[in-house]
């Protein structure tokens, strides 16, 4: 199997079957081949390997964005991956707290904009302490 192939089976796996098609497509033209690279490089060398299940690596990646800071369209999709592999609405939460320690209150704060704005999107009752997780697609 090429990197293509593997990088579009590991995104299906994280956002859905056929979403790795549908994610270049919409980038076809101008940005096909950034897209093409990020399905070879992110999905199909990185987020295939073993040793790591993919929902510590959206928590891995939610942490790192949350570093970054201005990331907030990369912030929500992989709210919405975290939300589809099983991790609850209160644990996303708990991972913007840790995060404040190291990257300070601005990221932090904007971060959990982003993630109560997924998750109200999602369908996430964010008012409750532990709300259950939803059908995300």
């Amino acid at each position: 199997m090429g990197r293509l192939d593997r990088g579009k089976e590991a995104f299906d796996q994280v956002y859905g079957d056929g979403a790795a098609d549908r994610f270049l497509e919409r980038r076809a033209g101008l940005g096909e081949d950034l897209a093409r690279f990020g399905l070879e490089f992110n999905f199909g060398d990185v987020n295939a390997r073993p040793g790591i299940d993919l929902a510590t690596r959206e928590l891995l990646t939610l942490a790192t964005l949350i570093g970054l800071g201005g990331a907030d369209p990369q912030l929500a999709g992989h709210t919405r991956a975290a939300l589809r592999l099983g991790v609850r609405p209160a644990r996303l939460a708990e991972l913007v707290i840790h995060c404040v320690q190291f990257v300070g209150f601005p990221r932090a704060i904007n971060a959990m904009a982003v993630l109560r704005d997924t998750l109200e999107e999602c369908g996430v009752d964010v008012s409750q302490n532990d709300p259950p997780i939803p059908e995300v697609d």
